[in-house]
């Protein structure tokens, strides 16, 4: 995430919410602070904790799933509703080894063009730009 979108597009008009979830058995909240402490301070980025995987839930409900959904990128329109529970996102991308079959699972330098990809779709043309389209910065070499 943060190559892909943050540095990425920096002038992008958008807004990140991070949810750490106590998953693996050392994944607690001071665990959670200090990962997100790596992380670009931008304030886009809204970083929370939910040790008991209630947006995890929601996400996998929202796509049709069992369980709790984690290691997942979801993307919404700007002015998206949410209202009655989370909506199905317009777009997403996952790690999920469960749901590998499907045509949203990527890892590595795949999830990383997958997101540009999909960061180029959502966001808007960018007064910041003159109107155009935020353009994604080339990864340096």
């Amino acid at each position: 995430m943060q190559e892909s979108i943050v540095q990425a597009f920096p002038q992008a008009d958008v807004s990140l919410a991070v949810v750490w979830m106590d998953v693996l058995p050392l994944d607690e909240e001071a665990t959670a602070r200090k990962t997100a402490g790596i992380l670009a301070e931008d304030p886009r980025i809204r970083h929370f904790h939910d040790p008991d995987k209630l947006v995890g839930k929601a996400v996998a409900k929202s796509l049709g799933w069992r369980g709790f959904a984690y290691d997942i990128y979801l993307f919404y329109p700007k002015g998206a509703t949410w209202s009655g529970g989370l909506p199905a996102p317009s777009q997403y991308a996952h790690q999920l080894g469960a749901h590998g079959d499907d045509d949203h699972f990527h890892v590595g330098a795949d999830l990383t063009r997958s997101l540009r990809d999909m960061m180029t779709r959502t966001v808007p043309p960018s007064p910041a730009n003159g109107g155009h389209q935020d353009k994604p910065i080339p990864r340096r070499p």
